[in-house]
């Protein structure tokens, strides 16, 4: 199978091998620009995978022991009075407390009482009706 290349290159036609090879050339230049940093690509790097959020917090956390049970990603945590909040990466460890990973490109919106405002979010939906206090888990 051939077809005639297009958009401005020059015309010739390609083998289907070429047209493989120029289609990875391009995946491949498209993945050079993302970033970690970059919502959806953390998203999805980090989506399920418990091995790599637990590095990255064992890391952050300089606690090496730290195990990762369960990773969410994109969590969405809805306050039907006010303001609701998005998780980038919400984790659960062995000792059952919630760690909440935000990735920032800059500190514009990465304040104490953002982080402040997520955690109480995460602790507002941790206990059921009628719980006591003591039922929260300390935080990573």
């Amino acid at each position: 199978m051939e077809i005639r290349k297009q958009k401005g290159k020059q015309v010739g036609r390609l083998t289907v091998t070429e047209q493989i090879d120029q289609k990875h050339q391009e995946d491949l230049q498209r993945l050079r620009g993302f970033r970690l940093l970059d919502d959806d690509f953390l998203t999805k790097c980090f989506e399920g995978d418990t091995a790599s959020i637990e590095l990255v917090l064992r890391i952050v956390l300089e606690k090496p022991d730290l195990k990762v049970l369960d990773v969410r990603t994109q969590v969405f945590v809805e306050n039907l009075l006010n303001r609701s909040v998005r998780l980038d990466i919400l984790a659960t460890d062995s000792t059952g407390a919630k760690l909440n990973v935000e990735v920032q490109r800059s500190d514009k919106g990465a304040g104490r009482k953002r982080a402040r405002y997520n955690s109480s979010m995460m602790d507002a939906n941790l206990l059921k009706k009628g719980e006591d206090f003591d039922k929260l888990p300390e935080r990573g």
